[in-house]
């Protein structure tokens, strides 16, 4: 992928998303069965190999699929297919919501029901893979606590998009934050009235889809590192290559197993799917910092590839659910 210099300088790669789209990429796990779910992870990690920036937008894009297609709603039946195919653009703003989910903090949208909607307005930090026209998804609390999760489109004037602080990684991501100001949100655009209930149907899914980034930087750390090799051998590193390989394979083993299980709201399983996502965090770091030693003082360097997969590998583990959230949900199950 040539444009990955420009991509993690901050240009947002839509003509590749919509390539992805155009070849099917995006509605590979529309069908809710464990088989296309591991094809979507697959089909991320060839991407993560090379781009993260490129992948995360993949995951954008695949997650906010994952809602429309566990719908009921006719409004997301009828969302589904321009978003499936990439024609229309997108992804979730789930991230406050599902820490919402663990206490960590307030839901960050109110909504009030008005004839034929609702009325929304608040503020979320951080949404991706977003430009004027994109649609995400988001979840909104009512004054009778009920929370209800619906498709916003962004760049209007009620939903605005604001310039965000600059990241070390994923600035060509197409990240904002979004501003919802009484915007009004039609009953068509609903999908699912009661959020509170959904979620724990999705979440299994969603965080199983990510982890297609982290296994797919860490082979593609391990593809630096050999490359490398090439050049001069190295044997002093704890972490090589087919070290590297080989935890992928055992995790990607996990993800399989898990996949068969995504439709059980279970805390138990949701508990191993996060156990899991940590997992993928680590080797994704652990490559990382491998393949920038392994590099020497040609790592060390900017604009260097080695520098690259590090940052990137520090963003697999903070977006959410990130290593901090994770192990608090585990200390509190321990």
């Amino acid at each position: 992928m040539p444009q990955v210099g420009s991509i993690d300088a901050g240009v947002y790669p839509e003509a590749v998303l919509r390539t992805l789209g155009s070849v099917g990429v995006f509605e590979q796990h529309a069908d809710g069965t464990a088989a296309g779910l591991l094809q979507a992870v697959d089909a991320m990690g060839e991407v993560a190999a090379t781009c993260l920036s490129t992948a995360f937008c993949t995951w954008c894009q695949d997650a906010l699929v994952w809602c429309l297609a566990r719908s009921a709603e006719p409004g997301a039946s009828k969302e589904f297919a321009a978003v499936a195919s990439g024609t229309r653009l997108g992804g979730p703003g789930l991230s406050n919501a599902m820490k919402t989910l663990s206490g960590i903090e307030p839901m960050a949208l109110s909504g009030t029901r008005v004839p034929g909607g609702y009325r929304v307005h608040g503020r979320l930090p951080w949404v991706s893979n977003l430009a004027p026209g994109h649609r995400f998804v988001t979840i909104f609390a009512l004054e009778d606590g009920t929370r209800v999760m619906a498709v916003l489109t962004a760049g209007t004037e009620a939903v605005e998009l604001a310039a965000s602080s600059r990241l070390v990684a994923l600035e060509g991501t197409g990240s904002y934050a979004v501003l919802v100001r009484d915007a009004f949100v039609p009953e068509s655009d609903v999908v699912a009235p009661d959020a509170a209930s959904f979620m724990p149907r999705i979440r299994n899914g969603l965080v199983l889809l990510q982890t297609g980034m982290g296994l797919g930087l860490a082979r593609g750390a391990a593809a630096l590192m050999r490359a490398e090799d090439r050049d001069r051998q190295q044997t002093t590193l704890p972490l090589g290559s087919q070290a590297v390989e080989e935890r992928a394979d055992a995790l990607r083993g996990r993800v399989v197993a898990l996949a068969g299980r995504h439709e059980d709201p279970a805390r138990a399983t949701f508990l191993d799917v996060l156990r899991l996502r940590l997992d993928v965090s680590w080797l994704a770091l652990e490559a990382a910092q491998a393949a920038m030693l392994h590099a020497g003082a040609r790592g060390y360097q900017q604009g260097s590839e080695a520098y690259r997969r590090l940052r990137e590998a520090q963003f697999v583990a903070i977006v959410t659910p990130s290593a901090k959230h994770i192990t608090a949900e585990l200390a509190k199950a321990a």
